[in-house]
């Protein structure tokens, strides 16, 4: 068995086995120091006067458990989440999944976790005291709450050199968790939160409410003038008013933990989903847009929940005039014409002979997120096609052509011309002053 330390409560028991042995003390008395039976005395007594001092040890001592991982798997782990491993980034959680979708290696996550802080590849977090904030539950149905929210990270690491950080626009469900859409976007901009209305309308429906923040693209910042005071409106950003024609209602966030649910979602995006676009070699934002497609199916098995209510709260539209609701929309007034000025263009609204006359009227110009233009006179498209644009002055350098110097008559005349306007002001002002001055 080779050298063995015994502890005190080790020693302790060979001490009293050692006078029991001798008849020092009585079997009772064994069972009385020990808390055991007297039939465990007669055992343990027995044992020791064969064996001896190394009967007190137990059995199992410097022996290897029957469900010690391996270690080779233990040798295997450590390269693959050490600091040169492909997973040495990867949460415990997600590393697991990792192990067992690629590498075949099925362990449980406590027992991964102890192997890791015992190899020293990870440290053990230290909990910190935090503010406590009341849970929201969540609503009943799908479709009744959708929390939207934007991430501006560095998700491809670096590797699009166009871009040093992506803006991730997603919007959850709040019932269930589930993500309804993902796009990436060079920056957080109104046309990634117009396409994210429209996909989730085109896809599941019209829901009743958006949760997001007080995001100037979100929430208008201009204050009411007196023609909205006395029209007892408020001013609206264009995703305000297009959340206002849907009849769907916009729900503004106090704090970020209001909105906690897909705060939570960056968070596990962050760690998991830069690390898996990193696994599959993604370079450049065409393709991390091509990649959320299967994630997000993969993300929504794993963590989403079952609604409480069957039933779901989303509406139908069907035959919907999309460019009409999800588009930034400006308002001109149409010339004698039938010709409106846009942004330098001249568009030429075409129209049959029998058809009403738009002229002096307001029409309003939809762009869509794919820069595509649009006219709507009330809720009817009208037709029309860019005629011309707007010539434009020539621009001229006058540092490049400096003017030529005065000859000494040009000069002369000049000077002599400032005389005489000169003389010409002091007569008026003279003359005035003697025309306005007290009569004699």
């Amino acid at each position: 068995m080779g050298t063995i330390t015994l502890s005190e409560r080790q020693q302790r028991r060979a001490e009293v086995l050692s006078r029991a042995a001798s008849g020092a003390i009585s079997s009772q008395q064994v069972a009385g120091l020990l808390h055991v039976t007297d039939r465990q005395v007669r055992r343990l007594v027995g044992r020791y006067k064969s064996e001896g001092v190394p009967s007190v040890v137990h059995g199992n001592t410097l022996r290897s458990p029957a469900n010690r991982t391996a270690n080779d798997v233990r040798e295997k782990l450590e390269e693959l989440a050490g600091t040169e491993g492909p997973y040495k980034d990867f949460n415990t959680c997600h590393l697991q999944e990792m192990l067992l979708e690629r590498e075949g290696i099925e362990i449980g996550r406590s027992t991964l976790d102890r192997l890791l802080v015992e190899a020293g590849v990870r440290k053990r977090k230290r909990s910190r005291p935090r503010r406590v904030f009341q849970r929201r539950e969540r609503v009943g149905r799908e479709g009744e709450m959708l929390l939207t929210d934007a991430s501006l990270h560095d998700w491809l690491e670096g590797r699009d050199a166009r871009y040093r950080k992506l803006c991730l626009i997603g919007s959850v469900d709040d019932a269930t968790g589930s993500i309804v859409h993902l796009c990436f976007w060079p920056t957080e901009c109104q046309a990634g939160y117009i396409t994210m209305a429209r996909d989730v309308t085109r896809t599941f429906g019209i829901p009743m409410s958006f949760y997001h923040d007080r995001h100037t693209i979100l929430v208008s910042p201009s204050e009411p003038t007196i023609e909205d005071e006395l029209a007892g409106r408020a001013p609206m950003s264009q995703f305000q008013a297009i959340l206002s024609q849907l009849g769907a209602e916009g729900i503004r966030a106090m704090t970020p933990q209001a909105k906690g649910r897909i705060e939570r979602m960056w968070q596990t995006l962050q760690d998991r989903l830069r690390k898996e676009m990193r696994l599959a070699g993604l370079n450049t934002l065409e393709e991390a847009n091509a990649f959320l497609g299967a994630y997000t199916l993969r993300y929504n098995a794993r963590f989403s929940v079952a609604a409480r209510d069957t039933d779901t709260a989303w509406v139908q539209a069907k035959e919907l005039d999309l460019p009409f609701y999800f588009a930034s929309k400006e308002e001109r007034v149409v010339r004698s014409d039938h010709t409106l000025c846009w942004h330098g263009k001249i568009l030429l609204i075409q129209r049959k002979r029998a058809e009403r006359s738009v002229a002096g009227e307001r029409v309003q110009v939809h762009t869509t997120p794919e820069g595509e233009c649009f006219l709507y006179h009330r809720r009817v498209r009208l037709v029309f096609r860019q005629i011309t644009e707007r010539p434009r002055p020539p621009i001229t350098n006058s540092a490049a052509t400096p003017l030529p110097p005065l000859t000494s008559e040009q000069a002369l005349l000049a000077e002599q011309k400032r005389r005489d306007a000169r003389r010409k002001q002091m007569r008026f002002v003279h003359q005035g002053a003697g025309a306005c001055g007290p009569s004699r």
